[in-house]
């Protein structure tokens, strides 16, 4: 099953790097699969309504249905663009660059980072957008997973991996510590993705309160002091509620931060 997956996709890929229409025997040797396979897969998408062949060339191309469902990812780009100016508002603040990630549904391993706005300092780090780091090992992904219970209980399964020798690996340790992250209403990770680094995150809800979204600040440890710590993590908190109604949330929110309590749904 796995391999027919993997094989669908290099398949649906071969039409979107550079050549966009194949023919069947064509295909098959760019793949390096025999023809009849492809030719079996070609049907199946064509019943899917992912491909479509010119009954006059007899060539494939990719169908309407793919744009469609390409345009359910856009959706992302629209959360980041409505965030953005939440972003902006927390790097005239801070002075450092600010992230906006996600933990996907399908893989709560990770955290995909979905855009950033810069700051002016000559030393800053620049994460590149849709790459993705272990989400138990970064701040943003804590603070994701810290507000999901699936996606904790999927964790803390493990494998958890040693990212740097600070990661926390030990399911209770990191049980613990998303339990701190609760409490206090946003996550640190201090080392524990790249070292010398210091991040630190709050979580976004959706429309109906579910967590899968985070925005976050990680910078070198001479920066990011205790007392840089205690005196953003509230404005970081504020933005991440602000992203939130923005999105459509209207719970209530109480933050450790600046009311002695815990961060509730």
């Amino acid at each position: 099953m796995l391999t027919s997956v993997k094989r669908s996709a290099e398949i649906i890929e071969a039409f979107v790097d550079g050549q966009r229409e194949w023919g069947v025997g064509e295909l098959a040797s760019h793949m390096g699969m025999p023809t009849p396979t492809v030719h079996h897969f070609l049907a199946s998408f064509r019943k899917a309504g992912w491909i479509v062949q010119d009954p006059a060339t007899r060539r494939y191309r990719l169908a309407i249905r793919l744009w469609e469902i390409g345009c359910a990812a856009v959706n992302f780009r629209e959360v980041a663009e409505s965030a953005r100016p939440f972003l902006r508002r927390l790097v005239s603040e801070c002075r450092e660059t600010v992230h906006l990630g996600m933990v996907p549904l399908e893989d709560p391993h990770s955290v995909v980072y979905l855009d950033r706005v810069d700051s002016s300092h000559p030393v800053r780090i620049v994460t590149m957008l849709g790459s993705s780091a272990p989400s138990h090992s970064s701040a943003m992904g804590k603070a994701i997973i810290a507000h999901n219970p699936e996606f904790e209980r999927a964790v803390l399964k493990g494998p958890l991996e040693e990212v740097t020798p600070r990661t926390l690996i030990d399911p209770e340790a990191l049980r613990k510590d998303l339990a701190l992250t609760r409490k206090r209403g946003y996550s640190m990770s201090v080392g524990e993705y790249m070292g010398e680094m210091v991040g630190i995150a709050a979580p976004v809800c959706d429309r109906v309160g579910v967590v899968n979204l985070g925005i976050g600040i990680w910078a070198p440890t001479a920066r990011m002091t205790p007392e840089f710590v205690a005196r953003t993590a509230p404005s970081l908190i504020d933005g991440a509620d602000r992203i939130s109604r923005q999105l459509g949330y209207v719970g209530e929110f109480e933050h450790s931060v600046s009311r002695g309590k815990g961060r509730s749904r």
